[in-house]
C-alpha cells in the first residue's frame, strides 16, 4: 500500500510539474479569438446577457479596431473601439477592451496549456455590479 501511495503522488507531482511548466509571452496572445461571454449585473436578479466576438489580437496585444465584432443577444452588434491583452509569462492575462455598449476590464485570466483557449473574469469599469465571464478559442 504504501509503495502504491508513493507512486500515485509521484505521478500526480509530474503530471502537475507539466501544467505549471508552460511559460507564456506577450506574442502568445496574437491571434484571432472567438469570445464567449456572459454578462450579469450582481445587484439585480435579471435574465444574464450572453454575447460572442471576434477578436483580433496583433503581436503586442492590441485589439484591431477594424477586424474585430461583438454581437450581445438581444442588443446588436457593436464594434470594438481599441483594447489591450497584456499577458505574463505565467500565462496569467489583464487587459481591456472598448466598445459603445461600454468598456471590459480583464481582472484575471489564464491561457491553457496548448495556448489555444482562455478563461476570465471581468468587470465594467464605470458599472461596479456588472461582472463578466469569458472562454476564449483561438479560431
Amino acid at each position: 500500500m504504501k509503495k502504491y501511495v508513493v507512486c500515485l503522488c509521484t505521478v500526480f507531482m509530474l503530471a502537475g510539474s507539466g501544467i505549471t511548466a508552460a511559460a507564456c509571452s506577450q506574442s502568445d496572445a496574437k491571434g484571432t479569438w472567438r469570445v464567449h461571454m456572459l454578462i450579469w449585473d450582481i445587484a439585480f436578479a435579471e435574465r444574464p446577457y450572453s454575447g460572442i466576438c471576434k477578436l483580433k489580437v496583433g503581436s503586442s496585444g492590441s485589439i484591431s479596431t477594424s477586424k474585430s465584432v461583438c454581437k450581445v443577444y438581444g442588443e446588436g452588434t457593436v464594434p470594438v473601439l481599441g483594447g489591450k491583452i497584456v499577458m505574463d509569462s505565467n500565462c496569467g492575462m489583464k487587459g481591456n477592451m472598448s466598445t459603445p455598449a461600454g468598456p471590459v476590464k480583464i481582472r484575471s485570466g489564464r491561457m491553457d496549456r496548448s495556448k489555444n483557449s482562455f478563461t476570465a473574469l471581468g468587470v465594467d469599469p464605470g458599472d461596479s455590479n456588472s461582472e463578466m465571464f469569458l472562454q476564449a478559442v483561438r479560431q
